[in-house]
């Protein structure tokens, strides 16, 4: 479920995998540059990331997780969206876990809210390991 006003885009999804769902949303509204204000809701077999400066060190969340925060960018590269979002995980512990959101599958439900630019053009440029931003 997909709702729209004025440059703001708040939608639902109730299965299939963040990252692509955000992907998807991005191509069908010709979306080139957004930024990820707000998401909540469950994630489970998350993937979040640790950039040490040269790599992302990898870590799986192995249960189902609350997601507290997720905020980023949508940018565009060769044409295709990128998305750049930063999570913040609660464990049934009530410990939080947080980094760079590299996957992770819908559990239950994401409500994500975007506010889609229309002047500022965000580019993601390859350098070395890095998907840099530039603006335009």
């Amino acid at each position: 479920m997909i709702g729209k006003e004025g440059n703001f885009i708040v939608a639902k999804f109730i299965e299939g995998e963040i990252i692509q769902n955000l992907r998807n949303l991005a191509k069908e509204h010709s979306i080139k540059s957004a930024i990820i204000i707000n998401g909540i809701g469950m994630l489970e077999d998350a993937v979040i990331g640790y950039f040490n400066g040269k790599e992302y060190l990898k870590k799986k969340i192995e249960e189902p997780a609350e997601l507290v925060s997720l905020q980023g960018n949508i940018g565009i590269h060769e044409n295709e969206p990128v998305i750049h979002a930063h999570v913040a995980l609660a464990c049934k512990n009530h410990v939080i876990k947080g980094g760079h959101l590299l996957e992770g599958k819908v559990k239950v439900v994401n409500e994500i809210v975007l506010y889609v630019l229309e002047k500022l053009q965000i580019k993601r440029v390859k350098k070395d390991n890095l998907m840099e931003m530039e603006l335009e």
